[in-house]
């Protein structure tokens, strides 16, 4: 059996893998679009996200593990969807990571920190304006978007923070000890109109493209933050530059855009108001191992005949 591993993130503890005990196992790692096209040929098991140009090659494969959480990409290649291959993606490996993302944003905006930065290049002490500016995030609302494990790993961080949580998410989930009740997506008005801040959190798919878009930041609190950390395209972007301009908003970060990186001329750049980072939020050496255990643990349940963890479903691509 063949096992390809074709993935930049986590190649630092591909040497955990070494110590496995399964017979005729062969591990080939790549480092190259073209090698990948060329190891794929026979290759039974792949690690990582490979390309339309490489799949069509590809003799032997039956699994696909992605080293990432959001697999939207599988919906984009028809050969993917409609073959038997199993995907499996590394579903809570990511959460401590992209909830800390989540409260580095917030806390960038309640504690001032863009203009502390900018009066330290200046050698300027701000101390009388600076003090007006500043808020606690305590006693306030977040509203998470998408309360799978990443967005309960987000609630938990809030609920340290003595914040309120609201959530919605597709499917009915128990949201305790964090929310008392996470509500269906058709309450996502509700949502958006309690929260102090919004944390979009939902996988990319057909219904959530734009699901973020000029009706919903319209119903959102004034003074609010709206934050993206899953994936561009469920937030309408000239939506969210109008809502930063006219002051509609007070804040939003985004770690995820609808084209990455934004084309030089968008409107993102210069937005007030707004943190970019560029699809950052789940990267932490931490994330990685967790990321290949995940992966080990399949390994030995494909070998053994066992069901793997973290199928995705290849039609709704998650």
């Amino acid at each position: 059996m063949k096992v390809l591993l074709a993935a930049i993130e986590g190649e630092a503890y591909f040497d955990s893998l070494n110590d496995l005990a399964i017979p005729g196992l062969e591990m080939v790692r790549t480092s190259s679009p073209d090698e990948v096209e060329r190891e794929i040929v026979d290759a039974e098991v792949i690690y990582g996200f490979p390309g339309a140009a490489a799949l069509e090659k590809a003799k032997s494969l039956k699994w696909i593990q992605s080293p990432g959480a959001g697999v939207d990409w599988v919906t984009r290649i028809p050969r993917v969807v409609e073959s038997d291959w199993i995907v499996t993606n590394t579903r809570g490996a990511h959460g401590p990571s992209i909830a800390e993302h989540v409260f580095a944003l917030l806390l960038s905006f309640t504690r001032n920190m863009p203009r502390s930065l900018d009066w330290q290049r200046k050698r300027y002490w701000g101390r009388t304006e600076g003090y007006r500016s500043l808020h606690e995030i305590k006693d306030s609302t977040m509203g998470i978007v998408g309360f799978g494990q990443i967005g309960r790993a987000i609630a938990k961080r809030a609920v340290a923070f003595e914040m309120n949580v609201l959530a919605v998410d597709a499917f009915p989930t128990d949201g305790k000890p964090y929310v008392d009740e996470v509500w269906p997506t058709d309450r996502l008005p509700d949502l958006l109109q309690h929260s102090d801040v919004v944390v979009v959190a939902v996988p990319y798919t057909a219904e959530t493209h734009h699901l973020i878009d000029e009706p919903a930041i319209a119903i959102m609190r004034p003074g609010s933050y709206l934050i993206a950390i899953s994936r561009g395209g469920i937030v309408e972007e000239t939506a969210l530059v109008d809502a930063l301009r006219s002051g509609h908003l007070a804040g939003a970060g985004l770690d995820v855009t609808e084209s990455e990186p934004p084309a030089p001329d968008s409107p993102l750049w210069d937005a007030p108001n707004l943190l970019l980072t560029p699809h950052v939020a789940g990267a932490s050496g931490p994330k990685e191992k967790r990321c290949l255990d995940i992966f080990r643990s399949n390994l030995i349940r494909y070998v053994n005949g066992e069901p793997l963890i973290n199928v995705v479903d290849k039609q709704r691509g998650y």
